[in-house]
């Protein structure tokens, strides 16, 4: 036993001998050294801080993509014993930056010079929480281990630690052109376009992506459509270039390619999305053209339109030609925020006469809270007129612009052109003027204008985008243009159209706003026109007169009117497209009629639902809404049987009913001269949608009092949610106190409403304190102690009396006594009374003279 004992105590001896020798070597190694005696020790020596395009950044916004070049040092090994970049393991940690950074190396000493080397991270994007970025370095050859070292990237704006200043960058402002290498179209034509988009603001533009959209008769040769040029730059300006190709048959008129731009800015609190988009105009050869030029413009006033109010409006149609109309019908269209209040948006003219005009007066109404200071109505005037032996159906387009406030934070731009009576024709060139009135009182500032030009005319420079730095209140500013008509003008009547956008300053910080217009160009054209067309058109639609409650069912009724005087039209197929906001009710959204005759009318009703739509972003779910009724139908064109498509927006004003709920104020039961009370108030927002903006005040103060607060900011309450609004304050005079609680809040439909509960309390004078000793005799005066107070202390004093006289009652109902000497105090303990000893074991008490002493 003894034997094997010993043999045990050698084999661990063994086993500890091993043990010692190989731990020296693994804590070297943990330590960086190796048995050749290299030891690493990584040191940062600098870093740059690009965007993905290699200009160097300032400042790094949450979400922002960069490139980190890191320059490090390791004294400790020698550049011979590395023998390339691809010995050296780079990896990023877990920091304050996502995405791996896919780390490229070069080194940058040599021979036997410590090692120096360059590490680049690219594509890695900042959280916006801390500012550390963290990555391990590893060389593969040499038995040392990883360094894992760390830096403090500066230029990261912290979001969680930032200040909340509420400044709010404005939208940058973007110029976007295109450009050529050719003046016109022809058909099967390949060239080459170059898109340009300026930044103009200071912002950086990330993960820029455009989206390209040509017209029907030209396409992008390599199939791609949406282009990815990731970062802009403050002041710069990014360029790429497409082929397009134009078909065999190139219609008469202005081809176009759509140009989509998405990108991410810093608002000054947070990343957000912006947007912005342009239209670049390429002119193809035209036909001769003759046709009539009706001109349609609003006759301005200096009444507005305010919340929920309602004024007349009047649009001027004037022929500007020598050929008379006939057969018109007026289409109008309101924006969002306004609609007419009689159901009526279809009108009918009397025949015009060459160089005459035809007034039309309507009545608005705003559709509760104006979502912009600058309303309009699209104006679609369908006419007939007579060229050669044919009678011809044509359109013509306009809007008319509404102005909804007296005085509005918001700039007023009005647009317009100063007309001429200069007519263009093929081949010529004329200048134009476009005048732009700031008809507000707040300066508009950075304005970018931008001008699309209908089919036959074009710019020969160009240019289609104008900078502006400023428009003061009340002021205008001009625009000349040089403008090209193609060699045969589509029509007599051509359009500038004109899209500005700008920032002002809102109080709250800079925003931004938009303005459109559109300015006539008068042309030379001899085109004969297409065969007669007949029009179906909803003359009458009505859907009860009154604005329509969300999530409560209404009837519309549609009158359909075929405009043709000797054409029937036949398989008549309606849609009605109801959009998110609308439903049909217990009913298809597709109707059939077999036909409708020459100038004759047919009446459709059915059930519609409003419903209560809140997509993410948008401001208000309320104000007109618009259902889409499209026309399918066949006619014979002489010996053709031909078809044809119409459809038109019918606008339905929405609202949603406040269910916003406070109860009565609950006043305190005793109010008193110093001491603070509090008035409360319960509320309930039973809607389905949040209330925002909510203040409540104290106001019309008719007596002396203070208060912590006499208005408080309660921001937004969700739907559902219940609580109380409190107010402390504290009087300073008796008597009546009187004021007003008034709550004020933006309701669902973003409509302010003012709500007002009067307040009066009677004050009385503070409590004297209580004296318990033995008052002083003093001679009578006239008491200044209320009443009240009087009679509450002796029903006090009464009290305690009454308690002291029960206690001792009760002790004399337990014990015998013989000799009483108790103590007015409520709370006397009970072994204060003298007890004399019973010994009659409950037998009748003793006889002697003392023992019936009472009290």
């Amino acid at each position: 036993m003894k034997s094997t004992l010993q043999k045990l105590r050698y084999i661990m001896a063994m086993l500890l001998a091993v043990i010692l020798i190989v731990s020296p070597l693994t804590t070297a190694a943990a330590l960086g050294a190796d048995a050749t005696g290299i030891k690493s020790n990584l040191v940062i020596t600098g870093y740059k801080v690009t965007d993905t395009s290699g200009n160097i950044l300032s400042s790094v916004p949450s979400g922002y993509p960069v490139n980190l070049e890191i320059t490090v040092k390791n004294p400790g090994i020698k550049s011979s014993e590395v023998s390339g970049s691809a010995d050296i393991d780079v990896s990023k940690l877990v920091d304050s930056f996502s995405g791996d950074g896919s780390p490229a190396v070069t080194i940058t000493s040599q021979s036997d010079a410590p090692l120096a080397m360059t590490i680049k991270f690219s594509n890695v994007k900042y959280t916006g929480s801390g500012k550390t970025f963290k990555f391990m370095v590893g060389y593969k050859r040499l038995s040392v281990d990883y360094d894992i070292t760390d830096l403090s990237i500066t230029e990261c704006v912290d979001q969680e630690n930032k200040p909340a200043d509420n400044k709010v960058n404005p939208t940058p402002t973007l110029l976007i052109t295109g450009s050529l290498n050719r003046d016109t179209l022809k058909p099967d034509q390949l060239m080459d376009l170059t898109i340009n988009i300026e930044n103009l603001s200071n912002s950086i533009l990330q993960d820029a992506v455009v989206s390209l959209t040509p017209s029907e008769s030209i396409y992008l040769v390599a199939g791609k459509t949406t282009f990815f040029l990731d970062t802009i730059g403050g002041k710069q300006t990014r360029s790429f270039t497409v082929k397009i190709q134009t078909g065999s048959e190139l219609p008469p008129a202005s081809q176009s390619v759509g140009v989509d731009l998405k990108y991410n800015y810093d608002n000054g609190n947070a990343l957000v999305q912006g947007t912005a988009s342009e239209r670049v105009n390429l002119i193809s050869e035209a036909d001769e053209s003759s046709e009539p030029i009706l001109f349609i413009s609003g006759v301005q006033t200096d009444e507005v339109l305010k919340s929920n109010g309602e004024r007349d409006v009047t649009i001027q149609i004037v022929n500007m030609s020598d050929k008379a109309v006939s057969k018109i019908n007026v289409v109008l269209t309101p924006s969002d925020s306004i609609y007419f209040p009689n159901g009526k948006n279809s009108f009918f003219l009397p025949n015009m006469k060459g160089h005459s005009e035809e007034r039309l007066t309507v009545r608005i109404k705003a559709a509760g809270a104006l979502t912009s200071t600058l309303q309009s109505i699209g104006v679609e005037v369908k006419y007939s007129y007579t060229s050669g032996s044919s009678i011809i159906q044509d359109t013509a387009t306009g809007k008319v612009a509404i102005v909804t406030a007296d005085k509005s934070p918001a700039p007023i731009l009005f647009i317009s052109g100063i007309q001429t009576k200069d007519i263009l024709k093929g081949g010529e060139e004329k200048e134009v003027t476009l005048q732009i009135t700031n008809m507000g009182e707040t300066t508009a500032s950075d304005i970018t204008v931008s001008l699309n030009p209908s089919d036959s005319i074009y710019f020969p420079e160009g240019k289609n985008s104008f900078f502006l730095k400023s428009i003061k209140g009340y002021t205008e500013e001009s625009i000349t243009v040089k403008v090209k008509a193609a060699s045969e003008p589509s029509s007599s009547l051509q359009t500038l159209g004109v899209d500005a956008s700008y920032s002002y300053d809102s109080g709250g910080g800079m925003v931004p706003g938009t303005a459109s217009g559109k300015v006539a160009v008068v042309t030379e054209s001899h085109k004969e026109a297409d065969a007669s067309v007949p029009y179906l058109i909803v003359s009458n639609y009505s859907y009860g007169g009154a604005p329509v409650a969300a999530n409560t069912a209404f009837k519309l009724s549609m009158d359909f009117y075929n405009t043709s005087s000797n054409l029937n039209i036949e398989n008549i197929v309606v849609t009605l497209e109801t959009g998110e906001n609308f439903s049909v009710a217990s009913s298809s959204n597709t109707f059939y009629y077999e036909s409708l005759g020459a100038g004759q009318t047919l009446t459709q009703a059915l059930d519609l639902q409003a419903l209560l739509v809140a997509n993410a972003g948008q401001t208000s779910i309320s104000g007109a809404k618009t259902v889409e009724v499209s026309f399918k139908y066949e006619y014979n064109a002489g010996s053709k049987r031909a078809t044809n498509t119409m459809s038109e927006k019918l606008s339905i004003p929405i609202y949603l009913p406040d269910r916003f709920e406070l109860a009565q104020p609950q006043l305190p039961d005793f109010v008193s001269v110093g001491q603070e009370s509090v008035i409360t108030l319960s509320y309930v927002n039973k809607g389905k949608n949040p209330i925002s903006n909510v203040e409540a005040a104290i106001e019309d103060i008719a007596g002396e009092m203070e208060t912590p607060a006499k208005v408080q900011q309660l921001g937004n309450i969700e739907a559902g949610k219940s609580s109380t609004i409190g107010f402390a304050f504290i009087p300073l005079q008796p008597g009546e106190l009187s004021f007003t609680i008034k709550i004020t809040y933006e309701d669902a439909n973003l409509e302010p409403v003012i709500k007002e509960f009067p307040v009066l309390v009677s004050v009385f004078d503070a409590p004297p304190p209580m004296d318990i000793g033995m008052p002083e005799m003093y001679p009578e005066q006239e008491s200044k102690i209320p009443l009240p107070w009087l009679i509450g202390a002796a029903i006090v004093l009464l009290a305690g009396t009454g308690i002291a006289v029960r206690r001792i009652k009760k002790a004399r109902a337990q014990k015998k006594i013989s000799a009483i000497d108790f103590s007015w105090e409520e709370d006397a303990p009970a072994q204060d009374l003298p007890l004399t000893e019973d010994k009659t074991d409950g037998s009748l008490p003793s006889t002697d003279e003392s023992s019936k002493s009472e009290v």
